[in-house]
């Protein structure tokens, strides 16, 4: 069988390198296995899950131990610390370690489980918020929650959206819940790549080079060159037929310039600021004083001393008036703003009043468009996709998204899973280590072997590898037609004439 080298790293000491002592873990290394992509092998519907890693250790000198304090690693076996596993040199996972879970045995072998996760389960472990954006593209707006969760911008891969978001605004929410809503609303890709940066792609990158060309073919004939021993799996189609497609447009109006919120907390309730101190206060808004259809801010107005706030020296507001020495700095954002109170005096001062006004967000009514495809609802009974995209912004972009989609999804899409063992020949290993979601294949099944009629191209939504002690390297690919990206036609690809 063929063979390559495989690498185990994990920066044990946070320094952005794996040189130091105990950071190589390869030569103690039982079995190795990661995923990537999709949850669900499907353009329209599958989404991405954060990329996962799991290994086994052998763990006989207790290093892996977190309570051995005598322990060479002790202190460095924390979470978050970098994790590359590489084929050759080349990285094939990049993720932060999770947990160490060790598995101490009386009369055999102690191991640890080092369990890992990619860069999307990395930056999820927070809450961002963004201040409202007014006319961006949905590039533009992953950039900006990213930039919220100090992913650093050379661990991205983001292209320019092709869909203008109207408004868009972010207040507490999971990273990983907000940008899902942008990639719904450009019927994009946000995935993870096998050197852990994040990618997003826009609703056109699978019809520029290189994705409309196939980068390599898997055959069921046993004289090719790539050749897949595990029978293909064929998945059912039917709970992926869509004959109408449900779209939502909401638009936006502003309204007058208010008080949006106002601190009840006033009298023996009024906050306190010990001096050189500070105090956190939010105003937020919607809020039960507001109107039904308010949403958010469409700008929030800084608080002026006197007009919108009081600070004293005692809690009634009859003492000595402290707002010449409190500060106050503000950070808006789209249903919120943080006000940061410092009493750069020597006495205890209190908050007597505080009020925020802004500009009101205000939704109107939702303008709901659907397209249906007749002959499918005879065929298969109506199955209906809404869309999930909260921020499309106009009725013509809707309607295209529902003609777009029902043309293609009307009919059955083939689903596939396929298995080969990567060490068998040297091909197939360079075809496991080069390959990654969104990559196009052609899969060959027309030989007796298989005889599934298929000669068709396909992406790679999911994959699986699995490493064992003795090198013998499985590799899962989930995949899903091309059609979506195939039916499309591409300026200075396409033949003149043809789809």
């Amino acid at each position: 069988m063929a063979t390559r080298e495989y690498t185990l790293l994990i920066d044990f000491d946070n320094d952005g390198t794996f040189t130091a002592t105990g950071e190589n873990v390869t030569t103690r290394t039982l079995h190795v296995e990661f995923q990537r992509g999709r949850d669900v092998n499907s353009q329209l519907v599958g989404k991405s899950v954060a990329g996962s890693l799991q290994a086994v250790l052998n763990n006989q000198s207790g290093d892996y131990n977190s309570y051995n304090s005598t322990g060479p690693l002790s202190g460095s076996l924390l979470p978050g610390r970098l994790v590359r596993f590489q084929m050759d040199g080349t990285t094939i996972f990049q993720g932060y370690l999770e947990r160490l879970l060790p598995s101490p045995s009386v009369k055999g072998l102690d191991r640890v489980a080092i369990e890992v996760i990619g860069p999307l389960g990395y930056i999820n472990r927070q809450r961002i918020s963004v201040r409202q954006l007014t006319n961006v593209d949905a590039g533009t707006i992953v950039n900006a929650i990213l930039d919220e969760t100090d992913w650093p911008s050379a661990s991205r891969d983001i292209d320019a959206g092709k869909t203008t978001v109207v408004r868009y605004w972010a207040d507490r929410q999971e990273p990983l819940d907000a940008l899902r809503k942008i990639e719904d609303s450009e019927s994009g890709f946000l995935r993870e790549d096998k050197t852990g940066k994040i990618v997003f792609e826009n609703r056109h990158r699978r019809m520029t080079s290189p994705y409309y060309t196939s980068t390599a073919t898997f055959t069921d004939d046993p004289t090719g060159t790539v050749v897949y021993m595990e029978p293909l799996v064929q998945e059912d189609p039917l709970p992926f037929i869509f004959n109408e497609m449900v779209a939502t447009v909401t638009p936006y109006t502003l309204g007058a310039t208010a008080t949006l919120w106002v601190m009840g907390q006033t009298g023996t309730t009024a906050p306190v600021i010990n001096p050189s101190s500070t105090i956190i206060l939010w105003a937020k808004y919607p809020n039960p004083t507001a109107t039904n259809n308010a949403v958010g801010v469409d700008d929030w107005i800084t608080p002026t001393a006197t007009t919108d706030y009081n600070v004293y020296s005692d809690q009634a507001g009859t003492g000595s008036n402290l707002n010449g020495s409190t500060t106050l700095t503000v950070t808006e954002f789209g249903n919120e703003m943080k006000m940061v109170f410092r009493n750069g005096g020597t006495a205890v001062s209190y908050i007597t009043a505080l009020v925020a006004r802004g500009v009101p967000l205000l939704s109107r009514d939702p303008l709901v468009i659907s397209v249906e495809a007749s002959t499918s609802q005879t065929r298969y009974r109506t199955r209906t996709r809404p869309s999930p995209a909260p921020f499309i912004p106009n009725p013509q972009e809707a309607k295209d998204w529902g003609d777009w989609n029902v043309a293609i999804y009307k009919d059955p899409i083939v689903r596939l899973q396929m298995t080969y063992i990567a060490n068998r020949t040297t091909a197939m290993l360079t075809q496991a280590a080069g390959r990654d979601i969104s990559d196009r294949i052609t899969i060959i099944s027309t030989g007796t072997r298989s005889n599934m009629g298929l000669n068709r191209a396909f992406y790679i939504e999911a994959l699986k590898h699995v490493v064992e002690a003795d090198r013998t390297h499985t590799v899962t690919y989930m995949l899903s037609e091309a059609v979506q990206a195939s039916d499309g036609w591409a300026l200075d690809v396409s033949e003149l004439g043809t789809r």
